[in-house]
């Protein structure tokens, strides 16, 4: 049969068995049951173990590979187990003196690697149908083996949405009980449970079971939804079974929450990968998707009172949710079923897994071809090292300035110069600018995984060429290359990782200094060809004065420097502030884009990033400093004249660690415990806002959280001086305006505004 794989699990029947929950092109779910036995490696003195191995009726044989490149004899051991870390910990105790590999790796990991088999990838099974087991034909497995590439078959989908709220501040799941639960389902059929909270979670149940979505998703359910519903169930005494074959939620790796034979997607995980977003709700993550739904919003000190008294706006809201996290799903969809199936990590927690162990399931793939046993994952202390050059920016306005960009830099100096941890050598050829040596030859384990994610991409962009735009099967082959950049981008900085199981920092800096050298030399290039750099940031470099003589930069960079580059963009008109990584550029179609100022950072008020953003628009499209301190100006006016809605004036900022571990006294800390102390749920990882009122007193005094304050009671000179002043200052200043000059109000000569 050919089967496409959705996630997998281990079970125990006188030794592993994997689960391997599978979808046939008519829509059928199987279950295929493959036993499986783990193995692990031992290197050291391996005579004197066979004995003790024989003692143990454990299978094993001799075998050679390789640690970080270089060739050792290994045994390969079979243990029919799945506590294989702590049983093999307690082997080692009776051996000392042997060091033991890929015990450590989880048995459904393992299972992947040994087997070659990707999850979200159709598979050739030979096996025999054994029976039904509630409504899901299983399989027992002879082999399975990976089949041709196709697009997946037809995955059914189902968004919730959980109405929680607290009498008195955060819902807590051993008070607040269930009030509604939103199902939507891909084939637009709406649910809406409401009424006896007992009631409320069976007929979930039931409805899951009738329905039987093979994906689940929602925004915030393994941070807080499955808990809640988990443990509201459990005082109730009803079992949440909302798997397949009646399994209950539980919760797994990297903060993920498994539901038997389904895929549990949660977007939150994807919107706290973007850095672009300010407070990682779903408005936001919706609005940065440029998906079109109407979202009423009620914030959560709201839902009780809206609850009591206009039930059927929080019904509504509901269900625009749901909605909008469908749409949401369908338009990431096939980029996550991409990254699942490259980096051999389950859909389900592939977004919850931070970038650093996405490569390194990647790398773990790998490993078996070239021989190279996996290392254990240790703690190692972080130790810093120089990174990309940054050239100081020219302060000031330009017009018609170019920007250079260099095509996958690291990955292709990794290959060039054959960096990796099994290349480092005294006596390499390859001599780093920070003094690292590498061999040239052969080639290392990290050249030859870029060259095999570099080659894949190329091989999808020309399918991506030959088929009609906006297909089916376009939007795949677009997901897939998307995926594999980001793999292959994120290489170099795992190494440099201190949780990488190959860690190498010798290899971060070599490459980051042959990164430096690069952008260096170009600059002397570009400068002795005429033209004017005006900025650089690690891998582009921003020119003036480049007609007629781009083409034969990019010429030498291809012929001496054996890299890629190309023309990215051209700025019309360019602002660059007295800091590197702040300019802000118009492209010569007309788009605004802003790096690094206050207008895209999450943790400046919305009146702040707004101002800046306009006053910064006005001097682009107008070339006039007068122009943008007018604009400016109005947001003044505005503040002092109290015309701000009060949701422009919260600052958001992280919690990252608990609050019992913060020394210094800082605005949101202080608003966090008071919100903790009136019975809302703060954890590291949430953001609190806050507005600063009038009075006296240091500013975290005078913090207090953004629904509780009112116009009347706002510090509007603070968000006119160090919020919109300030914001919109950094940029008049780079073209001579003082900040004061924001602060003035009626008309003036433009030469009183340089005075």
């Amino acid at each position: 049969m050919r089967l496409w794989l959705l996630d997998l699990a281990s079970e125990q029947a006188g030794g592993p068995v994997m689960a391997l929950w599978m979808k046939a092109g008519d829509g059928v779910t199987w279950l295929a049951k493959v036993r499986y036995t783990p193995s692990f490696y031992l290197v050291g003195d391996l005579d004197r173990v066979a004995g003790l191995l024989e003692a143990e009726n454990l299978r094993f044989e001799r075998c050679s590979r390789r640690i970080r490149g270089k060739p050792v004899e290994a045994l390969r051991v079979y243990v029919d187990r799945e506590d294989l870390e702590d049983y093999v910990e307690k082997l080692l105790r009776k051996m000392p003196g042997l060091e033991a590999y890929e015990h450590d790796i989880r048995v459904t990991v393992k299972y992947l690697i040994d087997s070659g088999l990707r999850p979200c990838s159709w598979l050739e099974v030979d096996g025999v149908e054994v029976g039904v087991e509630d409504g899901v034909r299983v399989l027992e497995c002879r082999e399975i083996r990976e089949s041709s590439e196709a697009p997946p078959p037809a995955l059914r989908a189902v968004a919730l949405d959980l109405v929680v709220f607290g009498e008195r501040g955060s819902p807590r799941a051993e008070r607040d009980p269930i009030r509604l639960i939103t199902l939507h389902f891909d084939d637009g059929r709406r649910v809406q449970l409401e009424g006896d909270e007992a009631e409320i979670i069976k007929s979930f149940i039931s409805i899951m079971r009738e329905h039987d979505p093979d994906i689940v998703v929602g925004f915030g359910l393994n941070r807080f939804q499955w808990g809640y519903l988990g443990e509201r169930a459990k005082r109730l005494g009803i079992r949440l079974a909302v798997g397949r074959l009646g399994a209950e939620p539980r919760m797994s790796v990297h903060g993920h929450v498994s539901i038997r034979g389904r895929l549990n997607i949660d977007l939150e995980d994807m919107a706290r990968d973007i850095p672009e977003l300010t407070v990682e709700t779903l408005e936001e993550f919706v609005k940065y998707l440029g998906i079109d739904v109407r979202l009423d919003t009620i914030e959560e000190y709201e839902l009780g009172d809206f609850w009591e008294h206009d039930r059927m706006k929080v019904r509504e809201y509901s269900a625009q949710r749901a909605e909008a996290i469908l749409k949401a799903f369908n338009a990431v969809r096939e980029f996550i079923l991409s990254l699942s199936e490259l980096t051999g990590m389950p859909a389900d927690y592939v977004l919850t897994a931070s970038a650093g162990f996405r490569v390194e399931s990647y790398l773990m793939r790998l490993a078996p071809r070239t021989g190279e046993l996996i290392p254990r994952r240790t703690e190692i202390a972080h130790i810093s090292y120089p990174g990309g050059l940054v050239k100081e920016p020219i302060r000031g306005v330009h017009e018609d300035v170019a920007v250079l960009d260099f095509r996958s830099m690291y990955p292709s100096l990794i290959i060039k110069y054959n960096i990796s941890f099994d290349t480092l050598s005294d006596d390499g050829e390859n001599i780093a600018p920070s003094g690292h040596r590498f061999r040239a030859r052969p080639e290392g384990f990290l050249p030859s995984a870029l060259k095999t994610l570099l080659e894949e991409r190329r091989r999808i962009q020309e399918k991506l060429r030959a088929v009609a735009s906006g297909s089916v099967e376009a939007k795949i082959l677009d997901a897939r290359q998307r995926a594999v950049k980001i793999i292959a981008n994120a290489i170099y900085g795992y190494t440099g990782w201190s949780g990488a199981r190959w860690y190498s920092r010798e290899v971060a800096e070599a490459t980051t200094a042959w990164g430096r050298e690069v952008i260096a030399s170009t600059i002397r290039k570009a400068e002795e060809l005429g033209m004017k750099v005006i900025y650089s940031d690690t891998d582009s470099v921003f020119l003036k004065n480049y007609h007629g003589k781009l083409e034969k930069l990019i010429e030498w960079i291809e012929m001496e420097l054996g890299l890629e580059a190309k023309l990215e963009k051209v700025f019309k008109r360019i602002i660059f502030t007295e800091a590197k990584k702040r300019y802000a550029g118009m492209t010569i179609g007309g788009e605004i884009e802003v790096v690094g100022l206050e207008a895209v950072r999450g943790d400046w008020s919305g009146i702040a990033r707004e101002a800046q953003y306009e006053t910064v628009k006005a001097l682009l499209e107008t070339g006039d400093p007068a122009q943008a301190l007018k604009r400016a100006r109005e947001y003044v006016q505005a503040l002092r004249g109290r015309q701000v809605d009060l949701k422009k004036l919260i600052i958001w900022k992280q919690i990252t660690r608990p609050l019992s571990e913060y020394s210094a006294t800082q605005p949101h800390v202080v608003v966090a415990k008071q919100l903790m102390s009136e019975g809302w749920r703060i954890q590291p990882g949430d953001k609190v806002g806050f507005i600063i009122a009038a009075g006296s007193g240091p500013l975290y005094s005078r913090a207090k959280p953004y629904f509780k304050v009112s116009k009347d009671e706002v510090d509007w000179e603070y968000y006119v001086e160090k919020q919109v002043a300030a914001a919109c200052g950094r940029i008049l200043e780079a073209v001579g305006i003082k900040v004061e000059k924001i602060l003035e109000s009626g008309e003036r000569t433009l030469i009183d505004f340089f005075s």
